[in-house]
């Protein structure tokens, strides 16, 4: 039987906590990783109402987009309404892991479910992401042994760039060295100095992943004592928060206004020109409203995303880039499907289940 801690590692595999966004609490909130998992409740929140699903098929993981808690938390007062739902969780024996940003940034995550259902395509990733310390790592190869060396950096996580892998600069040079007392060189004899046709080998990788490629570059590289350095770089964004692509035609605001409230299931506020002609779109999930710069410079001709702060969509439509609201709900919880179908495609023996509210039940509008 699959543990908590199965689910968290697949989890990783395909919403990596590192593109979660500072703000954030993501990952297991509550319950133990050793725990056995009888079955997997997917819902935008938690709630009693998710709990009392859970139960009715002997789930007892709760996989939720929103965290009960952000930070710091340093007590459960069971008379707050997050308290008393920690409290309904430990009665009921459940679990609770949160794949909010996180998943909004991933492959099949929020932001690609609401690209799917309003049929967008091509599609590509846009905006803002979590920002991952990243390092270059630096070493001198003896010329025949460059490629080994690069192929065994690159098997542990370096020279990742976007789609690309095996990232490399390499150039040529001579190093030099004299075997002291106590070495046992590869090349050269002690107390002789040496010259050495090198390849100067340069490759970049996550900062977390620095110890594992430097411990395999020393493990296979030919020298007593390779030499290596280690050199910070800017943070990158690894996963863009948003998705634009194309229609299949053009539309004008007021039928692409329909379009979007046939694909979320729900009423959409559009502001700009309703005769506007829509073909490029960009799209972020539930209170994404801040990323309209990002989609007006991506070329969008429309932005959609779950809320729209007043002065925000007077700055958009002024500026020439139709804006939609269609519910945070609305462009939220298709993507928690997507989740759960994940999870049912790879635990196919336990039994997954998405939860959606009654209207009017856990920030559900009616």
């Amino acid at each position: 039987m699959p543990k908590v801690a199965d689910a968290l590692s697949f989890l990783e595999s395909v919403a990596p906590s590192r593109w979660a966004f500072d703000f954030d609490n993501v990952g297991l909130l509550f319950g133990g990783r050793d725990q056995d998992v009888t079955g997997i409740a997917f819902a935008l929140d938690a709630s009693d109402g998710l709990i009392n699903f859970a139960q009715s098929f002997g789930a007892n993981l709760l996989i939720t987009h929103h965290p009960i808690f952000f930070s710091g938390t340093k007590s459960v007062d069971c008379g707050s309404a997050d308290g008393r739902l920690v409290l309904s969780l430990a009665q009921a024996g459940c679990n609770l892991i949160a794949a909010h940003t996180n998943w909004d940034c991933a492959p099949g995550g929020i932001s690609d479910t609401m690209a799917e259902l309003l049929e967008l395509t091509p599609r590509a990733s846009f905006g803002d992401g979590a920002e991952v310390p990243y390092s270059k790592i630096v070493t001198f190869v003896p010329v025949e042994y460059t490629d080994a060396i690069l192929d065994v950096m690159a098997d542990h996580g370096a020279g990742f760039i976007g789609n690309y892998r095996r990232c490399a600069f390499k150039s040529s040079g001579i190093g030099t060295f004299e075997p002291m007392e106590g070495s046992d060189p590869f090349i050269g004899r002690v107390g002789k100095s040496e010259e050495v046709e090198e390849d100067r080998l340069e490759m970049i990788c996550p900062s977390r992943l620095v110890d594992d490629v430097v411990e395999a570059l020393v493990e296979k590289h030919p020298y007593e004592q390779p030499a290596f350095d280690v050199i910070p770089l800017r943070p990158l964004v690894e996963q863009p928060l948003g998705r634009i692509g194309t229609l299949d035609a053009p539309t004008k605001l007021s039928d692409f206004r329909l379009k979007c409230e046939k694909a979320f299931g729900g009423p959409a506020l559009a502001w700009g020109d309703p005769g506007k002609p829509i073909e490029r779109v960009a799209v972020v999930g539930g209170a994404g409203d801040h990323s309209w710069h990002d989609a007006l410079r991506d070329g969008a001709d429309a932005f959609v995303t779950g809320e729209v702060k007043h002065h925000i969509a007077k700055e958009a439509s002024d500026a020439g880039l139709a804006i939609l609201s269609c519910g945070h709900f609305a462009t939220e919880n298709p993507g928690m499907g997507s989740l759960m179908e994940m999870f049912d495609e790879h635990f196919p023996h336990l039994r997954c289940k998405l939860y959606t509210p009654n209207a009017g039940e856990s920030a559900r509008p009616i």
